[in-house]
């Protein structure tokens, strides 16, 4: 009869080869989801500089100023097992104009941000830019967080 302590060193083993397996070459994985790049972009009118400061509980992404027409850009492994990766960020474009926006909800966003999600920051609010790789691209904008 093998021991409950040694069926689980076996099983731990199996999963930690079946794990290095899957990360050789830094390739996904079933058990790791694809990185996310999230790309912000700076669409203020009146050559504002566009201040941006994004992080999720566990990870700050640090703070970045942008001119007109300029990209910040992060990327992140969404959690595996359970749908609650979320990312969000301060925009500041004077100092009486601070604004919050999710800019990755997994729930949300999952499905139509599976590697990329692109955003052009207005004063009106956060607009996704979705590029097709046939026709013209798809724009959703959303409102600033309350």
């Amino acid at each position: 009869m093998v021991s409950v302590s040694k069926f689980a060193l076996s099983c731990s083993m199996l999963l930690t080869i079946i794990i290095g397996f899957e990360l050789k070459g830094g390739k996904c994985s079933i058990f790791l989801p694809p990185k996310v790049h999230v790309y912000v972009t700076n669409n203020l009118t009146w050559g504002l500089q566009l201040g941006v400061h994004c992080k999720d509980k566990n990870h700050d992404k640090g703070f970045r100023s942008l001119h007109t027409g300029e990209t910040y850009s992060f990327d992140f492994r969404p959690n595996a097992f359970m749908q609650n990766t979320l990312y969000f960020c301060g925009f500041t474009w004077n100092p009486n104009n601070l604004r919050y926006f999710d800019v990755y909800i997994q729930d949300r966003d999952s499905a139509s941000c599976q590697h990329d999600c692109r955003y052009e920051i207005h004063q009106s609010g956060p607009c996704r830019i979705k590029i097709n790789d046939i026709g013209p691209k798809s724009v959703e904008c959303f409102e600033w967080n309350k």
